[in-house]
C-alpha cells in the first residue's frame, strides 16, 4: 500500500486566471476555459529529472507530449498545454470526478496488487534501453514474439493475452519480470490521471464522482 497525494482538478473561466494559478501553485491542476471549445490544462512545470510527474502524465493521458512554461504574466513559472478538442470530455470528466474533494490535493491509498489495471489493455512501447536490459539479463526473448511484436510504424510493443492482460502479469497481480520491467512500467505513477482512468475503465473504481454514463 502506497500513499499518494494527487492533484485535484478544478475548472476556471479565463477571468478567474489568478484563482486558477493559485490552485495550481498549491498543488492542484486547473482547466482554464478560454471558450466553450478551447481550454488549457495548467499544472506545475515538471522537473526534468522526474519521469513520473503527475502534470506530465496528465498531458500524456490526452495523447500529447509537449507543453509550454510561462515566462511572464499570471501563469509565470507554471506549465500549460492546449487540450485537444476531442479530449475536452476528459477535462470535464476530471473536474466532475474531483468536484466532491476539497482542497488542491487529495491523499489516496493505492495497492497495485489489488488493482493492476495499468497491466491490462495498455500499450507498452519498448525502448532500446529495455531490449538491451533484457539481453544483458540473459532474457533477449522478451523483446521477440510471442512476448513482443513490431508495428508497421517501427514501434516495438509488449503483446497482450486475448483477455487484454499483460503476459507477464501473474495471477496474484504481481509482475513476472518486475526487476526487468520496461521503463514505461517502472515510470508509470500511481495516482496519476493515467492510473485513475485505467482504474475507472478496467475495474470500475472511481476516486470521486462516478460519471453519469459508463466509459466506453
Amino acid at each position: 500500500m502506497s500513499v499518494k497525494h494527487r492533484p485535484i482538478v478544478r475548472s476556471f473561466k479565463r477571468k478567474y486566471m489568478k484563482e486558477a494559478a493559485a490552485h495550481v501553485r498549491a498543488g492542484g491542476h486547473a482547466i482554464l476555459w478560454e471558450s466553450e471549445t478551447r481550454a488549457l490544462l495548467v499544472f506545475q512545470d515538471p522537473p526534468d529529472d522526474k519521469a513520473d510527474d503527475f502534470g506530465a502524465w496528465a498531458v500524456y493521458d490526452m495523447g500529447k507530449f509537449r507543453w509550454q512554461t510561462h515566462a511572464r504574466g499570471t501563469l509565470k513559472g507554471l506549465a500549460s498545454t492546449l487540450i485537444p478538442r476531442d479530449c475536452l470530455w476528459i477535462a470535464k470528466r476530471r473536474t466532475e470526478r474531483d468536484s466532491i474533494h476539497p482542497g488542491p490535493t487529495r491523499e489516496m491509498n493505492v495497492d497495485c496488487t489489488d488493482c493492476a489495471a495499468c497491466c491490462r489493455d495498455n500499450e507498452v512501447i519498448l525502448q532500446p534501453a529495455d531490449t538491451r536490459r533484457f539481453a544483458d539479463a540473459g532474457r533477449p526473448e522478451l523483446a521477440k514474439p510471442p512476448f513482443a511484436k513490431r508495428h508497421k510504424d517501427g514501434r516495438l510493443v509488449l503483446t497482450l493475452l486475448a483477455n487484454g492482460r499483460c503476459q507477464h502479469l501473474k495471477r496474484d497481480n504481481k509482475c513476472g519480470i518486475y526487476e526487468l520491467r520496461p521503463h514505461p512500467c517502472s515510470e508509470f505513477p500511481m495516482g496519476s490521471e493515467c492510473c485513475l482512468f485505467a482504474r475507472e475503465d478496467i475495474l470500475g473504481i472511481y476516486d470521486g464522482v462516478q460519471p453519469a454514463i459508463e466509459l466506453s
